[in-house]
């Protein structure tokens, strides 16, 4: 398996995290046969340049067939992927909120669902045909973000560098009046499809998934305390209503992990809850 990964241009940084590549012709280069992402806020396009890849969600036997150009909405449940050979995919992963300046609708009904591209956003036919034809990663990612600019919005980019500016201050929206309790879950259902709440509690997840990835003996009780649960069973409640997992058996597969070139070479892309699983030969 190959990856490369890259930082968009300057002027998508307040939208992309990063672009991304993916390739497997090879059955030994298959560092996991089920890859398990866990709740985030970021969503992704991909494109698939060779065989379907296959995409589950909530349950890891229910795999669909993904054998277009997508939009991978925001999650608030596992999903989960099979790498097979033959798979080659390029993927730009997106800032919580950052496609919304460059669509024409609200993410209200859109959260845990992947979308035909074009169904989206109007995104070029002939360009995504030179992409999925480009000879080369670094190609791929000039064409899609030349074309991918020309198709901001600067009305709602407005809206979106509202939002952001509400992000940079969320200790406050404990403090919130009603009717401002109300704007605020207007914006963010507009621009992510979640609530304010909903945002909260995957930051604490994913907060805690890093600390139970670098502190593997961390009790429950001290998470739950650390980052604002009422008590352990509420924390164990909520940790396996996102991740599918008991924060025990969390810790448990990340014991039989293996240390891995990649998670040095690409910590800079990869969320510090994610790298468990680039660091096992075989994850499942």
């Amino acid at each position: 398996m190959f990856i490369h990964y890259q930082k968009p241009i300057l002027a998508l940084e307040p939208y992309i995290d990063h672009l991304w590549e993916k390739s497997v012709s090879d059955k030994e280069d298959i560092p996991y046969e089920i890859e398990t992402i866990f709740p985030e806020d970021q969503s992704n396009i991909t494109f698939t340049i060779g065989l379907p890849y296959y995409r589950a969600q909530k349950n890891p036997t229910d795999f669909q067939e993904i054998n277009e150009h997508v939009v991978e909405a925001l999650h608030t449940i596992p999903s989960y992927y099979k790498h097979q050979i033959g798979n080659h995919i390029f993927g730009i992963k997106f800032k919580i909120g950052g496609l919304y300046p460059f669509t024409n609708q609200t993410f209200k009904s859109i959260v845990n669902t992947t979308i035909s591209l074009t169904h989206l956003i109007n995104f070029d036919k002939e360009i995504i045909e030179q992409i999925i034809q480009a000879d080369s990663f670094e190609t791929r990612c000039e064409l899609f973000q030349i074309s991918f600019l020309t198709l901001l919005n600067p009305k709602r980019e407005e809206k979106y560098t509202r939002f952001r500016d509400v992000l940079k201050s969320d200790d406050e929206f404990g403090q919130l009046n009603e009717s401002g309790y109300k704007t605020l879950m207007r914006l963010f259902m507009d621009v992510t499809g979640i609530t304010p709440k909903e945002f909260i509690q995957i930051k604490r997840i994913n907060q805690s998934l890093a600390q139970l990835s670098q502190k593997k003996d961390i009790k429950s009780h001290e998470l739950a305390d650390m980052l604002g649960f009422y008590d352990s069973a509420h924390f164990t409640n909520e940790f396996k209503k996102y991740t599918g997992k008991t924060p025990k058996g969390f810790k448990s597969e990340i014991s039989s992990t293996e240390s891995n070139q990649i998670v040095q070479e690409f910590r800079q892309y990869i969320s510090p809850e994610h790298l468990l699983f680039y660091t096992s030969k075989v994850h499942s």
